[in-house]
């Protein structure tokens, strides 16, 4: 330990800082933890190279390729220029369209994410970054209020420059619609104290804020400061991004964009970009296999093993905490099988999630345990609850305790990627314990308003919503699809806290959102693991929705193409990107 430097270093932190570096030194936390820490509180990669030399790390310097970053095999020198790509996406909900803040699909994100940024970006590593609008970012010491310092020269595409006011207006906006900030900031929050500086004053701590308006967030993109509501970029052309809005049709959910010649970034290698939707996985991989692709947004192990077998086919593959959710409406109807946490406990034992594992993904994924928790963040609890395992006699037990053996039901599920096999599966592993499932697939989009949170204003049935009802009329039982978050705020507060705007649980529990406070308030890296160990048992035990698997997610492209950067929740970074001959 090189306890001079260290010591200047710990002079120079911010508490939240110090905190962060005394865990990292003390060997808390790892190194790549302490990394991904670090840039969410602004920490810059000076000072942290600078603590980690300082504390003498024992591990090895290792060079690696940015995850979803790539270069064409052969090629060297300057990127290629000019040319076209054509891209094979998810078929986008036609209810939303490209409205960037009711969006609800991967689809439509990767559409929406060429015209307009996030005020926090993608790093090479696949964490956040400052690669977005704002070039830094940094908490005052009780992580009340965090200060972004954005980019000077950035227009919007009609020349309008790009302002602070567009940030306060766009956060306005995602608070009203409860876009991922609920909770943590109200209507207002946003001081402008200049054009270049956006203070965000928070109503209560939170530690994680630069998540929540990142990438990760896909309805944080800045949207202009008269951008209202229910606005689509068809019908409103705008953005700072490098790509412009050039044409869309619905029917198809084809998006053509041109480059745009003034990006803040650079101006695009490619000429022009297409994204093509398809509405199976199946369709999609065919086209990409015969090359009438360039590149696939996403595809599984068991319909692209043709891509994985491709020698001319590159794979990327983004950090995941890509999962599936079977979630249970516990309120509605009043007196059913699935408002009794004993029969959600029941399906828990039934599962054989290595068989999911194993069948749907070829190992491509990770056995979960019935929270969304991913195994590899800084503040998991492996002790928190035991890995609960396939039990039938358990199951049959619970269900005979809550008076429902003999029980039936149907599964909803969209027919996106595994989501059906994953039915099946269900079905399978319940019927061994006396319980008869039907698996009803619709076409996913259509299935978010009509089986998912249908009681949610977007919903089909918004009158059955309510306080503490927030999806009321949601299906009994059901699975959604859930992309990569590096932490699990989203997944917590969107989809399980009380009136969360994606809970189609209709969980409501004081104790969840009590402990979901304190890990949001917990800037401290110990705050956090102590809060987060109780959630993991919480849900263990109310079962609200069950979390089989955490799975891989694929993305590629022909080998003629490199420079793309992908995230496991459907964005392609393509500004770099170019096709050789």
């Amino acid at each position: 330990m090189n306890w001079k430097r260290y010591d200047f270093i710990r002079r120079n932190a911010s508490p939240l800082e110090v905190d962060l570096i005394e865990h990292y030194a003390q060997g808390a936390i790892s190194r790549r933890d302490f990394v991904k820490r670090g840039t969410i509180l602004g920490l810059s990669t000076t000072a942290m190279a600078a603590v980690i030399s300082a504390c003498g790390s024992g591990e090895a310097e290792t060079t690696t390729a940015a995850p979803g970053a790539t270069a064409a095999p052969g090629t060297t020198g300057a990127p290629t220029q000019g040319g076209a790509l054509k891209i094979g996406i998810q078929q986008g909900d036609a209810n939303s369209g490209l409205d960037p803040l009711n969006m609800l699909d991967l689809g439509t994100y990767s559409v929406l994410s060429q015209s307009f940024e996030y005020l926090v970006g993608l790093a090479e590593d696949g964490n956040i970054g400052a690669t977005g609008l704002a070039s830094s970012w940094s908490p005052n010491d009780d992580g009340t209020q965090w200060t972004f310092n954005l980019r000077e020269g950035i227009t919007w595409h009609d020349g309008t420059p790009f302002t602070s006011a567009d940030v306060a207006a766009t956060v306005d906006r995602m608070v009203v619609a409860g876009a991922g900030l609920a909770g943590v900031v109200s209507e207002g929050a946003v001081e402008t104290p200049d054009d270049l500086t956006a203070v965000i004053n928070l109503d209560k701590a939170n530690g994680n804020l630069p998540v929540l308006i990142s990438i990760y967030n896909p309805q944080s993109l800045i949207t202009p400061v008269d951008y209202a509501d229910g606005t689509t970029l068809d019908a409103v052309q705008a953005g700072t991004g490098p790509w412009l809005f050039e044409s869309h049709d619905p029917t198809t959910f084809t998006t053509v964009f041109t480059a745009n010649e003034n990006y803040w970034g650079g101006r695009p290698n490619l000429d022009s970009i297409e994204l093509i939707g398809f509405g199976s996985e199946g369709a999609r991989v065919s086209a990409m296999q015969a090359r009438e692709l360039d590149m696939i947004q996403q595809f599984g192990v068991v319909d692209g093993r043709s891509l994985l077998d491709d020698g001319d086919f590159t794979v990327l593959k983004p950090p995941s905490a890509n999962h599936r959710q079977l979630w249970f409406n516990t309120q509605l109807p009043e007196g059913g099988p699935f408002t009794d946490a004993r029969v959600r406990r029941a399906f828990g034992f039934m599962l054989d999630r290595q068989q999911m594992v194993d069948v749907l993904f070829e190992g491509f994924a990770t056995v979960g345990n019935d929270h969304p928790v991913h195994p590899t963040l800084p503040f998991f609890d492996a002790d928190a609850t035991p890995q609960r395992g396939r039990d039938i006699e358990m199951a049959k037990q619970l269900l005979a305790d809550a008076g429902y053996e003999g029980l039936s039901a149907t599964i909803e599920a969209g027919d996106i990627l595994v989501s059906p096999d994953m039915g099946a599966i269900v079905q399978q592993n319940a019927l061994e314990a006396g319980v008869d499932l039907t698996v009803n697939v619709t076409a996913n989009s259509d299935f978010y308003g009509e089986y998912w949170c249908t009681g949610a204003p977007w919903g089909n049935q918004p009158e059955t919503g309510g306080p503490g009802r927030p999806c009321g009329a949601s299906a009994p039982i059901g699975i959604v699809d859930y992309g990569h978050r590096p932490t699990p705020d989203v997944y917590f507060g969107r989809a399980l806290e009380t009136d969360g705007d994606w809970n189609s649980s209709n969980y409501a529990s004081t104790e969840f959102d009590r402990l979901f406070a304190e890990y949001q308030a917990a800037v401290d890296v110990s705050g956090q693991q102590a809060a987060v160990g109780q959630i993991q048992q919480l849900l263990h035990e109310d079962a609200p929705a069950l979390y089989p698997f955490f799975f891989d997610y694929l993305s590629g492209h022909d080998d003629s193409v490199s420079g793309v950067q992908v995230t496991a929740l459907g964005h392609m970074k393509l500004e770099k990107a170019s096709k050789s001959a």
